[in-house]
């Protein structure tokens, strides 16, 4: 038996279309996922290397620190005994600096009195003619009486040698300020300390105070000790936390890493070891374009497609935007054209129906135009036009106020919540900036304007209004141009229409 075979239905494209996308975002999730959990162990593993390391040496400083500071405190104490200035100079330099310390990288150990003055020196019987009044230790102790172990920010001496002070205030029995206890750490122990350190070859690791101030850094550079990196990273954490990691750019060399810091004890210092990011995930990468290549290239047609598409729509957009731009808005004066001024002013007069608020509404005609034109052309006319339409859109600076070109020399200004003497002031405006105008371009021609305003109701509509200021610019006209006139047109309580 002969018959027609059933027609075969249309295959559904953009569904196979959007399966087979599907599927890739599928595949490409999974190995994603996958990697991205490769990667946080990598991180993870980098992290936890950092904080021992960071830890153990955060250690060493705060041990060695902690030292020097109780022989400063025992100083501190001991040249407030009465009888220190009975014995010998040798004496009291042994019971002084007894406890002093003596390492290589430690300097001596300075008495100042409260002028800034020194008066004792651990090294030599007969103290150095020296003041260091204006050391920012010595203002620190002078001006806060908890101030503690004081750090301060690095200083070079006159033979090029970097050093750190380690200070603390000597106070009277009734807390007054006696002087200053003080002493130098040179910056090669740390710098030592740092260069002991097995680094990769872009991974750091800085000291800093508590003010953001460089006092070393691995790899060494003598350019960024006493930098300032307050605006780093570590500052949203600290002192809120006294460790932790966080990943940034780093503001010395501009190079991405995992850093890792703490404070060192209780002193004003801390210690930071920064991992580049590249260094870490160095292995990681390796894998990432073994298992991603091929969903790479899935993924880069996906999306080249996506923003092929996506720049399309913008484009419509774009254009659909111009189109109503231009159906909106003159030409030659940039303000809105009729269209756009009717449908505004019918919105305008709903809600000013609502508001009980009035509505005002200035006609504007620039005076003698047809002859101005014809004396001095279309161009010189146009000129004349686009003046105006600035003068306008000057003087309207509230979002919704209104100018528009009405036709040929006509505009309309559309001022809602106005009363007839905002309105008025407006106008005024207007006058007064094409005047300034006319100084500088003296072939401008004057305007005349013509000002309604009512409080819409449901006996009048939004032609009432359009009608009276036009009446109001015919008798300025009338009068003799380059003026204001004021509607007569009112409406008394009740809503009946007078004439003022």
């Amino acid at each position: 038996m002969n018959g027609l075979l059933p027609k075969p239905k249309a295959v559904p494209t953009k569904r196979l279309f959007a399966l087979g996308i599907g599927l890739v975002l599928c595949f490409s999730a999974i190995c994603a996922s996958i990697l991205w959990e490769m990667a946080g162990k990598d991180y993870q593993h980098a992290k936890e290397g950092a904080t021992n390391l960071v830890a153990s040496i955060a250690s060493e400083i705060d041990r060695n620190i902690e030292l020097y500071d109780l022989s400063l405190q025992a100083v501190a104490d001991g040249v407030k005994l009465r009888e220190l200035g009975k014995i010998s100079p040798e004496l009291r330099q042994v019971v002084l600096f007894d406890r002093a310390a003596t390492a290589k990288d430690l300097g001596s150990i300075l008495v100042l009195n409260t002028a800034g003055d020194v008066t004792l020196d651990s090294r030599t019987l007969t103290p150095r003619t020296a003041n260091y009044a204006d050391r920012d230790f010595f203002q620190v102790h002078r001006a806060r009486a908890d101030s503690g172990l004081f750090i301060s920010a690095p200083w070079v001496t006159s033979d090029g040698e970097y050093l750190i002070s380690l200070s603390r205030r000597i106070s009277n029995d009734d807390g007054s300020f006696a002087g200053v206890v003080a002493g130098s750490m040179r910056l090669s122990y740390f710098h030592n300390l740092f260069r002991k350190l097995n680094f990769g070859l872009s991974d750091s690791m800085a000291l800093f105070n508590t003010d953001g101030v460089m006092l070393m850094r691995a790899p060494f550079d003598i350019g960024k000790i006493g930098q300032s990196i307050r605006d780093s990273q570590v500052f949203k954490q600290y002192p809120a936390r006294q460790s932790g990691f966080y990943t940034t750019k780093s503001i010395v060399d501009h190079v991405s890493r995992l850093y890792v810091f703490q404070a060192v004890g209780h002193h004003p210092l801390i210690i930071a070891e920064g991992l580049a990011l590249d260094g870490i995930y160095a292995d990681w990468w390796q894998q990432v374009w073994l298992i991603g290549s091929v969903v790479a290239a899935l993924c880069g047609f996906s999306i080249v497609l996506m923003f092929y598409l996506l720049a399309a729509l913008k484009r419509r957009a774009a254009a659909e935007g111009r189109l109503a731009h231009l159906a909106s808005t003159d030409a030659l004066t940039g303000l809105a054209n009729r269209r756009r001024l009717d449908d505004t002013l019918d919105v305008e007069w709903r809600r000013g129906m609502r508001a009980k608020s009035p509505v005002s509404l200035l006609m504007i005609d620039v005076d003698h135009f047809k002859t101005f034109n014809d004396t001095y052309g279309h161009q010189a006319g146009d000129a004349v036009l686009a003046t105006v339409g600035r003068c306008i859109a000057s003087s309207t600076k509230r979002a919704t106020d209104l100018g528009a070109r009405y036709g040929g020399e006509e505009f309309s200004v559309l001022l809602p919540g106005i009363g007839k003497a905002g309105a008025l002031e407006v106008a005024e405006q207007i006058r007064a900036k094409l005047t300034a105008a006319r100084k500088s371009e003296h072939e401008l021609p004057t305007i005349s304007i013509g000002l309604s305003c009512l409080v819409p109701d449901h006996e009048r509509t939004s032609r009432d209004l359009l009608k009276a200021a036009d009446l109001a610019l015919y008798q300025a006209k009338h009068e003799g141009r380059d003026r204001v006139i004021i509607s007569p047109i009112g409406w008394d309580k009740s809503g009946k229409r007078h004439v003022a």
